[in-house]
């Protein structure tokens, strides 16, 4: 089958009930708004230079869709695999609105490659908010990495309850190449608060600039854990790494001077890294990790004196 114009009604078929309701158009709205103003397929149709304002996604009705997959297959701007999948990702709400599975029979007729359609049911299933489903397309070996910091930060700010093992997943399976400072700190942030070991290593891939921003991230987010027993063990796990002569000395200056110097326990954590290192003198210093360990539990600090 040849992608034109005239194959709308061949490729759509009957649409009753329309699938582009009013209810879905809403929903389809509140989660653009999420995504900070752009679904997946907004960000595929500018990258193919296929957006346009008199045909905008979703369709509100069917002289829409069919004015949109007119521009689509009218267009010079992208390749013919390219529009097709864009066809693709149309036909996938199709399928899910009006309980039916068109959309991989069409894809075959029009040949589409199969990572490009695996790549589109990513997006569509990222755009509809499935993330683990969408992970298991966009981590598939066929593709390559693409919309990368747009897929981390969406996975990372929908995190349900702090847990960030789906961003991690994305990153660790894919090893993408982050572009943007935005997106970097945002995943950082969810690598700190997973792992400090992870964080730590993470850290030290970067270059000197960039490395010690990272660190000093890590050691702020490491010590504004909330208290308890959680916060004893990132203290520790932080406090017991093994930092070369550089991180030793932005340790320091962070918590000495720099912005660390705010946190409660700023105080605490010099010293428990100094007993740590076998630098703790004898005397007022010794025997205090039980001392030290209630302050970071409790999360009052300041129970070493300056």
């Amino acid at each position: 089958m040849r992608l034109d114009s005239a194959q709308y009604s061949r490729i759509f078929g009957s649409l009753d009930p329309y699938p582009y309701n009013r209810a879905f158009i809403q929903q389809v709205d509140a989660t653009r708004r999420g995504f900070d103003g752009s679904l997946f397929i907004d960000r595929v149709l500018k990258a193919l230079n296929l957006s346009s304002t008199s045909s905008p996604y979703p369709p509100r009705n069917e002289a829409a869709l069919r004015k949109l997959f007119e521009h689509i297959c009218d267009s010079t701007n992208a390749t013919v695999h390219h529009k097709a999948s864009v066809v693709f990702y149309l036909l996938l709400d199709v399928d899910e609105r009006n309980g039916v599975s068109h959309a991989q029979y069409i894809a075959d007729q029009l040949n589409i490659p199969e990572n490009y359609k695996i790549f589109m049911q990513g997006l569509w299933y990222m755009d509809n908010q499935q993330f683990d489903v969408a992970l298991q397309y966009l981590t598939h070996p066929s593709l390559q990495p693409d919309f990368v910091d747009d897929i981390v930060s969406a996975l990372v700010r929908h995190a349900p309850d702090g847990d960030y093992s789906l961003p991690l997943a994305y990153y660790q399976t894919v090893q993408p190449l982050v572009q943007s400072s935005s997106t970097l700190e945002l995943l950082f942030n969810a690598l700190a608060r997973s792992s400090i070991v992870d964080a730590f290593q993470f850290s030290r891939s970067h270059a000197d600039f960039m490395r010690r921003q990272l660190f000093q991230r890590l050691l702020l987010t490491a010590l504004e854990s909330t208290a308890g027993d959680e916060s004893v063990e990132r203290a520790l796990s932080l406090i017991s790494l093994p930092f070369d002569a550089l991180e030793e000395q932005w340790f320091k200056e962070c918590l000495e001077g720099g912005e660390g110097k705010r946190l409660a326990v700023a105080k605490d954590a010099l010293l428990m890294r100094k007993i740590a290192t076998n630098q703790a003198s004898f005397g007022s210093e010794s025997g205090t990790w039980a001392v030290v360990l209630e302050g970071f539990k409790t999360g009052s600090g300041g129970r070493i004196q300056a």
